[in-house]
């Protein structure tokens, strides 16, 4: 019946015709990728996979887990037996500070199953495009959602998001006959204006949405520029901090603001549930799993909280507690008989080097405001100031590369990968074929046994080939890569060689070189920048941010992964392999524009190519700021509003429009605190959520003890430790600022009906 169903839509849609490219037809299952004559060949595909699915459906499941900011120095996964050069993904065993605090033993038993990626990189080096790309298989300069500046959505109340044409591996399963689900950050946009959920994750093909975060977990409001009167307090997160969940089309607030200590473990809970719903369904399924963490704010849970004095380390107390979640993930699986699932594991970005790796001062501001340090200690509430305290407790991109989040350095963008499936993913694998996020969609539709669509054109390829057998891992690497910053292609990565046209500085808003005792010591990043991370450049830019080499500079990553540019491959055997980055770099330009204007472009050289990218219109400028050209908004949302949010920019008219498109949960008996007030002073704050509290889920501590147990850590406060010594450490944590924010007091505190502040045991914490 449903390969009848399918051939009657085929009909309907063969019929149909429209003069725009990759038309989103309103109610039907299927996106179209191009109008009228694609139609017949797109509705075959699915009619093809609903014969399949209407058999005895033997095809795998998929969870992909996408965790944020994790570097590639951030995981210890590489087998003992291999040189540092062929897996470089671990602790060193001079690093004894870091062999002491990073603990990642569930990632290592992933990957001692499954198989480490050694060239994996995240399609950008910054989560907004990065995301798109995952989700799509194409880079968001394609389609148009991609800024040169910002390069990210900025606000709850932006309108624009992922774009609606482009069709994602959620819908290609999804109408292929699989259940689908998403939780998590998205960070992809939100509302169009007249619709608040218009580019919610249930618009895209994920059906199954309970624990949604629209944006990005981060910095709070500068001066608290969003509090309601009289609340002092320090959110983390910009008008992003509220879990949503589908209802119907539409979604619905059901936490404001977000309470965060205990969130990884709420927000797995969300995904087993839907885990379990599937067993013996006998229908496949494909969830995706966002993480909040590693991303600030850091406040890990207080049982993965290892260190005398708290503050010290709560960075690396968050990677070990995604691990800690990871294996809790992968035990499900085989307790629930669903092996036949192809787990994929990766990030979204390199490490934020500004924050999660500076020594001083940049990660005391975030902590505790001033004027609650007052008559304190200077370092009270910062960690360490010191590189030799500190050095084994800070992100990283690993002891090879260099550059973190927002550059197109190997660390901005290479990161960890794994992947997992015992069904034929052969074990204890090492695989250094270069491969990025681009990849997951085609691989998915591959091993699903779905054809790979031509149109529209992807970016990635099916990597199914090289998972099942993958080349030895000390085989050169096969594959190629391109280096975007915004709308400028930066650099291109043929096999082992990275091509390099132009590079970020590190450099400060003055363009002056950062400090080297910054960002891990070694001074990789941009601290004090205008956008907060390296900039791609640009002429709205006062200094110059960016350096460009003519002719490009060639490096071979396998013997110079740091990029020594003084170390680089001699001009004479560089000349033949920057030709070919040349050739590469200028058909990809062409294609973008051609897609983007309708335009032949063999005609146009890379100059004019660029020009058109810069003063093309694009979803992630909009709302930005009202002072964008009225020629380079898009017509559907002009005149553009300024949401981003400044001391600077708060009373601006459009800024207070752009504020009545905040999500709003007002529950009337609510005591606060609240997340912001609407400008008719509507106050917006609530806790909905299911469980009716936000307690660290009782039945998950055996699996927390068993991960103490086996990472050989002993926190202050052990799960399931009845013993008087352990409640006082734990109500110790409860007033040592385990959460940072507001006060040192426990960030549930103002929720005294649901969240207890004081524990005579620790079993229901």
């Amino acid at each position: 019946s449903s390969f009848n169903g399918v051939r009657h839509q085929c009909a309907v849609r063969a019929s149909a015709t429209s003069p725009a490219p990759r038309t989103r037809h309103v109610g039907m299952r299927w996106r179209m990728a191009r109008a009228a004559p694609n139609a017949a060949l797109c509705c075959l595909l699915a009619a093809h996979a609903a014969f399949i699915a209407s058999s005895a459906d033997t095809r795998p499941n998929f969870l992909f887990l996408l965790v944020d900011d994790l570097g590639y120095g951030d995981v210890d996964i590489c087998p003992d037996n291999l040189p540092l050069h062929a897996c470089p993904l671990r602790t060193l065993d001079s690093d004894t500070a870091r062999r002491t605090h990073l603990k990642t033993p569930r990632l290592r038993q992933m990957a001692e199953e499954g198989q480490i990626m050694t060239n994996h990189y995240a399609p950008r080096s910054i989560c907004s495009p990065s995301r798109q790309a995952y989700m799509s298989g194409r880079d968001p300069v394609h389609y148009g959602a991609i800024d040169h500046y910002g390069r990210i959505y900025v606000s709850s109340g932006s309108r624009g998001g992922y774009n609606t044409s482009e069709i994602t591996a959620a819908q290609y399963l999804k109408d292929a006959g699989y259940a689908t689900g998403y939780s998590g950050k998205w960070h992809i946009g939100l509302t169009n204006g007249t619709d608040q959920w218009a580019y919610s994750p249930w618009r895209f093909g994920f059906d199954s949405v309970e624990f949604f975060i629209e944006g990005s977990n981060g910095e709070p409001c500068p001066q608290g520029m969003l509090n309601t009167e009289g609340d002092d307090n320090i959110y983390h997160m910009c008008s992003f901090s509220h879990v949503s969940r589908r209802k119907g089309e539409a979604g619905e607030l059901i936490e404001q603001p977000i309470r965060w200590e205990n969130i990884t473990a709420r927000h797995l809970a969300v995904t087993l549930d839907f885990v379990r719903k599937q067993q013996g369904t006998g229908k496949p399924w494909f969830f995706t799993h966002a993480f909040t963490h590693v991303h600030m704010p850091w406040v890990p849970a207080r049982f993965f909280v290892t260190s005398d004095n708290p503050q010290e380390q709560p960075w690396v107390n968050m990677v070990n507690q995604v691990d800690w979640a990871v294996g809790v993930l992968l035990d499900e699986l085989k307790a629930t008989g669903q092996e036949n699932t192809v787990v994929m594991l990766t990030s979204d970005n390199g490490p934020y080097l500004e924050f999660a790796s500076s020594f001083c001062p940049t990660n005391c501001r975030y902590q505790m405001p001033s004027w609650q340090r007052a008559g304190k200690d200077p370092l009270h509430m910062c960690a360490p100031c010191s590189q030799t305290t500190s050095a084994g407790t800070i992100s990283t991109p690993g002891p090879l590369l260099t550059g973190g989040k927002g550059t197109t350095r190997e660390g901005g963008v290479r990161v960890p990968a794994l992947w997992w499936w015992p069904a034929g993913i052969p074990k204890g694998t090492v695989n250094p074929v270069v491969t990025s996020g681009l990849d997951l969609l085609p691989t998915l539709l591959d091993l699903a046994g779905i054809r790979v669509p031509s149109v529209p054109t992807l970016d990635g390829r099916s990597i199914k080939g090289s998972l099942l057998s993958p080349p030895g891992p000390e085989t050169t690497p096969e594959g190629t890569f391109f280096y975007w910053c915004g709308v400028t292609l930066m650099a291109v990565r043929i096999n082992q060689y990275k091509v390099t046209f132009s590079a970020q500085l590190f450099v400060d808003k003055e363009g002056a070189a950062v400090n080297k005792s910054l960002c891990g010591g070694k001074g990789d990043c941009c601290e004090g920048s205008p956008s907060r991370l390296c900039t791609c450049g640009g002429p709205l830019w006062k200094h110059t941010y960016v350096e460009t080499f003519d002719p490009p500079v060639v490096v071979d990553l396998g013997t110079n992964p740091m990029e020594d540019f003084g170390k680089a491959v001699p001009p004479g055997d560089a000349a033949p392999i920057v030709d070919q980055a040349e050739a590469l770099r200028l058909a990809k330009y062409r294609s973008v524009v051609a897609e983007l204007t309708g335009r032949r472009t063999d005609d146009l050289g890379m100059k004019a190519l660029q020009a058109i990218l810069f003063a093309r219109p694009n979803m992630m400028q909009v709302d930005l700021s009202e002072r964008i050209p009225e020629k380079m908004q898009m017509p559907q949302f002009r005149p553009y509003q300024t949401c981003s949010n400044s001391v600077s920019t708060k009373d601006l008219p459009s800024f207070l429009k752009c504020k009545e498109r905040f999500p709003c949960l007002n529950d009337k008996d609510y005591p606060g605190p609240w997340e912001y007030a609407l400008p008719n002073g509507t106050k917006c704050g609530g806790f909905r959520q299911p469980s009716g509290n936000s307690f660290f889920p009782e039945e998950m501590l055996p699996s927390v003890r068993a991960w103490q147990e086996l990472a050989q850590v002993r926190p202050l406060c052990m799960a399931g430790d009845t013993t008087a010594s352990a409640i006082t450490q734990c109500n110790t944590m409860a007033s040592q600022v385990l959460n940072w924010v507001p006060t040192g007091e426990l960030w549930n505190v103002p929720f005294p009906s649901q969240q207890r502040t004081r524990f005579d045991s620790v079993e229901f914490i």
